[in-house]
């Protein structure tokens, strides 16, 4: 969608076309639900914040400019009203202790139980580990490696230039790694073997 053609779509929303705010949603929903999904870990109360999220986009639909891109517009504010309501003590707590319903939705389909089983396993690692560094660095690793965002959605969303959001990633990635090798050598655990990085996939 053309910078021009979002303005439009904007525009429409403000003037409360439903067909306009069904596209919008429709553009956009996957991408808040993930932003919302990673700050609570509970599908129900990510889906609540995620109509928290909308409504608080459509009440500020006047502001956008269309100087950037809608994508970066809409994650900022959803980035934003996350942060507003799970500080970082909830979100430690949280991802210490994830439970199997939580990872469920993160994971690919899968007909082997047991392969299954290692990544929820791996997942579930994965969360406790980002609990124990800094928050900045583990957003920039949640946004990119779990929820896909490119470099530049990145850092519009977090209005951070685009070297500043590959070098935290780096930091980021290798804080993990450090970690997990730590709890490696302290248990000696193929499943830590297999969550190790490799090209920056954790699952």
């Amino acid at each position: 969608m053309s910078g021009e053609d979002e303005k439009s779509l904007v525009e429409r929303c403000r003037k409360g076309e439903d067909e306009a705010w069904r596209e919008f949603v429709d553009g956009f929903g996957q991408k808040v639900y993930s932003v919302a999904y990673h700050f609570t870990l509970k599908r129900e109360d990510a889906e609540e914040l995620v109509q928290e999220i909308f409504l608080k986009i459509f009440e500020n639909f006047h502001r956008y400019e269309g100087s950037f891109p809608l994508v970066a517009w809409v994650l900022s504010l959803a980035r934003n009203l996350c942060i507003d309501r799970y500080r970082r003590l909830k979100r430690e707590k949280t991802f210490r202790f994830v439970s199997d319903e939580a990872v469920a939705p993160m994971l690919k389909s899968s007909d082997d139980p047991a392969e299954e089983t290692l990544r929820r396993e791996r997942t579930k690692l994965l969360f406790s580990v980002l609990a124990e560094i800094p928050e900045d660095l583990a957003e920039i690793l949640v946004l990119r490696d779990l929820d896909g965002l490119a470099y530049e959605e990145i850092g519009q969303a977090l209005e951070l230039p685009d070297g500043t959001v590959k070098s935290r990633l780096f930091r980021a990635r290798s804080e993990v790694a450090r970690r997990i090798r730590e709890r490696q050598e302290s248990r000696k655990s193929p499943l830590l073997d297999s969550l190790l990085l490799v090209g920056g996939a954790f699952v």
